[in-house]
């Protein structure tokens, strides 16, 4: 995920008690996760599930990250073909303990390959951005190894948004975004160099990173992804608390940031605490 131009330029127009980095920042999520998925993304699979206390075979396992919380369906390649949900974009308040002026901010998204394919990554959904207590949001996409790019549809808080996106090949696809409430919508097309695996299918709200510059995380109370759900190479739909599913908990400087449920169709994500620094 990428902290779009437009929201940066806006946030570094307004804001005078937040020091932005002035560098060009674009296509962040592909080439962070890329450097991810080897090691950090991945460091521990617990021995227990948020499900049950005494978790059968069928209970997701539940992972951790330092900047992703939500949950993901990981399968042999040549699974899926394509992932949808919908969510509410919220209404933010500062991180724990954070100044009302200041900036902070999230994202939550759909995507295909983002835990273990080592060679592609496609997503779409909603960049978020609290800046001295107005709401800045835009809709976006990305194929790894291109660069991300703001979509034409605007969002609001409160907007109820469905997020689609679909591998037309292992190298193409589209992304849409519909916001429900106004009744627009964006249709990107997306092309990669890099083959897609369409092993993974993922629901994750992030706390996305540029550079070297982690953005201070948004307090957003709850998101859930209704109607999720991934359709596989046969034709066959999924929902994201099925076999093969990953919970996803975010964890920074050993605190938990945000916890991750998951049931038959949907993913709810709900904030912790977060550091505002």
């Amino acid at each position: 995920m990428f902290f779009s131009a437009f929201l940066l330029s806006r946030a570094l127009l307004a804001s005078t008690v937040f020091a932005v980095p002035t560098s060009r920042l674009d296509g962040g999520i592909a080439r962070r996760v890329g450097r991810q998925l080897a090691t950090p993304f991945r460091p521990t699979e617990t021995a227990t599930s948020t499900a049950t206390s005494s978790p059968s075979s069928t209970d997701p396992a539940v992972l951790s990250s330092n900047v992703w919380a939500g949950a993901g369906l990981e399968s042999p390649a040549n699974t899926y073909q394509s992932i949808t949900g919908t969510l509410v974009v919220p209404h933010l308040q500062p991180a724990t303990g954070g100044a009302i002026e200041g900036i902070y901010g999230g994202s939550a998204w759909v995507g295909l390959d983002g835990m273990t394919c080592q060679t592609s990554l496609m997503a779409t959904g909603i960049q978020f951005i609290y800046l001295n207590q107005t709401i800045l949001a835009n809709s976006w996409t990305e194929v790894y190894p291109n660069p991300a790019v703001t979509m034409s549809m605007p969002v609001n808080a409160g907007d109820v948004v469905k997020l689609t996106l679909t591998a037309t090949s292992s190298t193409t696809g589209t992304a849409v975004v519909q916001n429900l409430s106004s009744g627009q919508s964006s249709t990107v097309g997306l092309t990669s160099t890099a083959p897609l695996c369409l092993a993974d299918a993922e629901w994750i709200v992030e706390d996305f990173e540029e550079g070297t510059f982690l953005m201070p995380f948004a307090d957003f109370g709850s998101i859930t992804f209704s109607d999720a759900s991934a359709t596989t190479q046969d034709g066959g739909t999924v929902g994201p608390c099925g076999s093969g599913s990953h919970l996803i908990d975010m964890v920074q400087s050993g605190l938990q940031f945000a916890s991750a449920s998951c049931a038959a169709s949907s993913v709810t994500v709900d904030y912790l605490t977060s550091i505002p620094f």
